[in-house]
């Protein structure tokens, strides 16, 4: 494995890991959980501290136990509030929970019913909070969602302007040539007792080795395209199914707006890429047939008529007179 392929790994890696938990966030199914929270404030530090995100998991309230981290509303108030259960109690019957903040002194002043709970704390994302809510407002947009996919388009469409451009294709021709012309000339000199050898200067880098390097890279063909439209087109519908739930349940994200739009729009591309040929190729008229003629050429000079005519190009020693058919006494 060389370098280039290192590094290649490396940053898919890396990438991962920078967008794995904004998707995690986006869409808390795929952890199996079921909300995902911004922590605001500092009631819950150190374990839990302001710009973390909580991942909060649907609990049947009667396995909570003293200790569990739990998100409850109370009464009308829709900002939910994540604290610690203290004691596990009764209020009118039904089953309740004493809680508190692990930065508070006291506990919280009044109880949270069951009916009140949310779900249980299964982790936290550290520090992910102030990036979301910096794509909440106008500016963060902006930078974090629309430039991205900006620039993701201008560089799609430049990839395929480049890959269709007489330029490149005239250097492909070339690189193809030479490599053609080389591999034709290498059997002649094979036939020889001793085969010459052309050693190219230093630091030279011939056709066949750019070649070479330009293949060795990852190329993206009709069937990467093909691969990548499937898992493509379930993304764009998930994507599209997880902001609906998000505008008609607990409110849209610039999250979810971000995977709609970004997956919508590679949809796009690699459908452009996967139909662009096809209509080229069927708007694009036939290339004409030449016929060769059977009949032969007529010579150029006087010797080629005489060649083709079955004559003889030159009679060597023969006297003019003789060759008119006198002999000189």
């Amino acid at each position: 494995m060389n370098l280039k392929n290192t590094a290649n790994i490396v940053a898919g890696l890396v990438l991962i890991a920078i967008v794995a938990p904004f998707v995690i966030y986006s869409v808390p199914a795929v952890v199996g959980a079921e909300y995902s929270f911004v922590v605001l404030t500092a009631s819950m530090t150190p374990a839990i501290a302001p710009g973390d995100v909580v991942i909060v998991d649907d609990r049947d309230t009667a396995t909570i136990a003293e200790g569990d981290v739990i998100t409850f509303t109370r009464g009308t108030n829709e900002v939910p509030v994540t604290h610690r259960v203290t004691a596990v109690t009764t209020s009118g019957g039904e089953l309740a929970f004493e809680t508190k903040g692990d930065a508070n002194s006291d506990p919280d002043a009044s109880v949270v019913v069951a009916s009140n709970v949310l779900g249980t704390v299964i982790f936290s994302i550290p520090f992910i909070g102030y990036v979301i809510q910096f794509t909440n407002t106008p500016y963060g947009f902006l930078a974090l969602v629309v430039v991205p996919i900006g620039l993701l388009i201008v560089s799609e469409l430049w990839t395929l302007y480049r890959g269709r451009s007489p330029a490149t294709t005239a250097e492909s021709t070339a690189a193809a040539g030479e490599l053609a012309t080389a591999a034709v000339a290498e059997p002649a000199s094979a036939a020889t007792d001793e085969p010459a050898t052309a050693v190219a200067p230093e630091g030279t880098v011939t056709a066949a080795e750019k070649s070479t390097e330009d293949m060795s890279g990852f190329v993206i063909t009709s069937r990467t395209l093909e691969g990548a439209f499937g898992p493509l087109l379930v993304l764009a519908i998930y994507s599209g199914y997880v902001a609906y739930l998000g505008a008609t349940q607990t409110g849209l994200t610039a999250v979810a707006i971000a995977m709609v739009v970004g997956s919508g729009i590679s949809l796009l591309v690699v459908s452009m890429l996967l139909v662009w040929p096809r209509l080229r190729t069927e708007a694009s008229p036939p290339e004409p047939v030449i016929v060769e003629s059977e009949t032969d050429p007529e010579p150029d000079t006087d010797s080629e008529r005489a060649t083709a005519d079955g004559g003889v190009d030159q009679v060597a020693d023969t006297p003019p007179a003789a060759a008119e058919g006198r002999i000189d006494e």
